[in-house]
């Protein structure tokens, strides 16, 4: 999925010679230079002179180029950064939002608030851990495990579904469910890790178990267990 808008209409637009898209640039036009610089070993040029050097050689001036492709961020890297205090977040009083507040807000907005907080304790496991997390959602998964360098640099290794530790053995987890999973994680070559998140309950714990979408809890309390998943391939040595 594009962290931009959608160009294939323009592109095949200038592709038949349609006079009003003649000349237009896109953002793929700047990936497809860098993969091209990639190939030639970049040739001794360093990073800021291979991005100028693209920008010219597609007439595009250097401060439209973030444009094209402006920054998005999931709920869950959102959050991560404000507990790091390297985003601060305003809402539309240009009002600057505390953490409770913000995650007041993601949690609410959740399709499935009460998941909310277990697939941000996996997400938080994983950053801290110096994985770079993106959303698994194009192969059937939670999240996507890159190494350091992150997508720019590398395919992903591996592919995340999160589930409550109460829900082993159910039917989400059947052998079929997981064979089918785990067959899509080998034909794009990525290994799949089921991430069993044990919460803190509303005895030992205060505020969290009724109330997760509205307290931020305390992600300490919460346990991590993960099971690596591999297909069974006899013809392997």
């Amino acid at each position: 999925m594009s962290r931009s808008d959608p160009t294939w209409l323009g592109r095949y637009q200038r592709a038949m010679d349609d006079q009003a898209y003649k000349g237009q640039r896109f953002i793929e036009d700047i990936t497809a230079k860098r993969r091209e610089a990639r190939r030639d070993h970049v040739n001794g040029q360093t990073p800021d002179a291979l991005h100028l050097g693209t920008m010219r050689d597609l007439n595009i001036a250097s401060t439209d180029a973030p444009s094209m492709e402006p920054m998005q961020l999931s709920p869950f890297e959102a959050l991560f950064l404000n507990t790091l205090e390297c985003l601060e977040i305003r809402d539309s009083d240009h009002h600057i939002c505390s953490h409770a507040e913000l995650w007041q807000l993601l949690a609410a907005s959740s399709k499935q608030a009460d998941e909310f907080a277990l697939k941000y304790a996996a997400y938080f496991y994983y950053r801290t851990r110096g994985w770079t997390v993106k959303s698994g959602i194009k192969f059937g998964a939670d999240f996507l495990l890159y190494s350091k360098g992150g997508p720019s640099n590398s395919h992903a290794q591996y592919s995340v579904i999160v589930r409550r530790q109460d829900t082993r053995g159910t039917v989400d987890e059947s052998w079929q469910y997981m064979f089918a999973l785990s067959r899509v994680c080998s034909q794009v070559r990525k290994a799949l890790i089921v991430c069993y998140v044990d919460r803190p309950t509303a005895e030992n714990v205060s505020g969290i178990h009724d109330h997760m979408e509205a307290t931020a809890p305390d992600l300490t309390e919460f346990q991590i267990n993960e099971f690596l998943i591999e297909r069974f391939n006899p013809n392997r040595k």
